[in-house]
């Protein structure tokens, strides 16, 4: 094994450890991934943006402030190799930001660049399940990029990364279905207990004291699992017949 290719295990080490992490934190997650891209190919910064799924908020981050503020920025722009590549799936190879077909193409985001000192990109997509849901961006000098060993291991490094963020946001969607269905399994374990104290009560079929449950509920625009409540609380409660 390389001594890049050990790193580049390395790193794939901590976005698993940092994913693994409880309460999860894709913000960290991305912090990691940016970092991780910059020191295993060299690059003299890098930036990220992420959206599971194209209709979620747009999370991004950089090596540094400059970088961090260009990524949100982007993001909003709608310009710039992190933005193509994240809305198309398609990598973006060696991009150089003195040409002016790239400066045309990238008006705002190209002279930011320039501005920094960054001479060449590449950005690389982070797919997911149901579409391309981020890019990495990695920033070079003017001359110089990543040979084609380098550029299949940085593909490679994407695309974990990307398995990595996809897990996490399954884990994420897992523990919310979990805890919508625990709400929803006591909201009905309290309507029953709430109709039998009513059948025994008032001499009711089960099915009787539900609608009569239901009926005072929606007359009083009330949920009927919070008139439930009250009822298996023992609180005095009139029922309308």
């Amino acid at each position: 094994m390389t001594l890049q290719e050990q790193e580049l295990a390395a790193v794939f080490a901590h976005l698993t450890e940092e994913a693994a992490r409880d309460p999860l934190d894709t913000q960290t997650l991305l912090a990691t991934l940016v970092e991780g891209g910059r020191r295993l190919f060299d690059a003299l910064g890098a930036t990220v943006q992420y959206s599971p799924g194209g209709n979620s908020a747009i999370q991004t981050d950089g090596t540094d402030d400059a970088l961090r503020a260009l990524a949100a920025e982007a993001a909003g722009w709608q310009e710039g190799p992190g933005y193509d590549v994240r809305t198309t799936g398609c990598a973006l190879i060696d991009v150089d930001v003195t040409i002016q077909p790239t400066r045309a193409r990238w008006p705002r985001w190209t002279a930011r660049v320039r501005d920094l000192g960054h001479g060449r990109v590449t950005a690389l997509p982070l797919p997911a399940k149901d579409g391309p849901a981020g890019a990495l961006v990695l920033f070079g000098p003017h001359s110089g990029s990543l040979d084609e060993k380098a550029l299949s291991l940085a593909r490679s490094f994407a695309d974990a990364a990307a398995s990595t963020l996809s897990l996490q946001r399954e884990v994420t969607e897992s523990r919310v279905l979990a805890g919508q269905l625990e709400h929803a399994l006591s909201s009905r374990v309290v309507v029953e207990q709430a109709k039998g104290i009513l059948a025994a009560l008032h001499g009711l079929s089960l099915d009787e004291a539900f609608n009569r449950l239901r009926r005072h509920a929606r007359s009083h625009q009330r949920k009927v699992q919070d008139v439930a409540r009250e009822i298996v609380e023992g609180r005095d409660f009139p029922i309308d017949p």
